[in-house]
């Protein structure tokens, strides 16, 4: 039965890190190719973001349970139904 899981993951053991020699200094990882560069305006937009983002988690936050299990639910049924209206064909 975990077969699956054991071909993902392995049995064997990560190999170990190497350890760096005293007195020498390790460069730091080149960055990769492409991976952008933080700018000023990619700064302000990811701040807005997360502004954005607390604002609609404290709706979120602000619901009762019985609403909330209601909003999940939903949200599984659109996932389901890929945003398909659903039958009411029971």
């Amino acid at each position: 039965m975990f077969g699956f899981l054991k071909g993902l993951f392995g049995d064997a053991k990560p190999a170990p890190k190497p350890v760096p020699k005293p007195g020498v200094k390790a460069r730091p990882a080149p960055r990769p190719a492409g991976k952008p560069v933080m700018t000023e305006d990619r700064a302000k937009l990811l701040k807005q973001a997360q502004e954005v983002h607390r604002a609609k988690r404290k709706i979120l936050d602000a619901l009762s349970d019985e609403d909330r299990a209601k909003l999940v639910s939903m949200a599984i049924l659109t996932f389901l139904n890929e945003g398909r209206e659903p039958d009411n064909k029971k």
